[in-house]
């Protein structure tokens, strides 16, 4: 692969990276979104919500409710910690593309300097 070939192939390299660092964060925000929605219209106010005060609820009905709610709790805390290790698991990935753009950078202007001392 000739120089000139090789300056091209870094630069589409480092343009692809880029894309792809654009599309991880636009999925890390929705996904953050997501949470902090799921956070706010559900988790809190299930676990807000007193299953004792409703007056008609006695006995064993009122514990298979708060054992169902608390099924609900868990469930969503499963996948907000999913959420979690997936927004991690993509900014690691980020920082690997971020790392080897770098090092693609590094290799063009190393060719572009060799290209500016020969004068091609």
């Amino acid at each position: 692969m000739s120089n000139h070939d090789r300056m091209e192939y870094l630069r589409d390299k480092i343009d692809e990276y880029r894309g792809y660092i654009s599309e991880l964060e636009e999925a890390c925000a929705f996904v953050n979104d997501v949470r902090a929605e799921i956070r706010s219209d559900n988790e809190e106010p299930i676990k807000r919500f007193n299953i004792s005060s409703a007056g008609s609820w006695e006995g064993k009905l009122e514990t298979e409710a708060e054992d169902r709610r608390n099924d609900i709790v868990c469930s969503i805390a499963a996948g907000q910690n999913l959420a979690s290790d997936f927004i991690s698991d993509v900014q690691n990935i980020i920082e690997r593309l971020h790392e080897k753009i770098e090092d693609y950078e590094s290799e063009l202007s190393s060719l572009e300097a060799a290209q500016d001392e020969s004068g091609y």
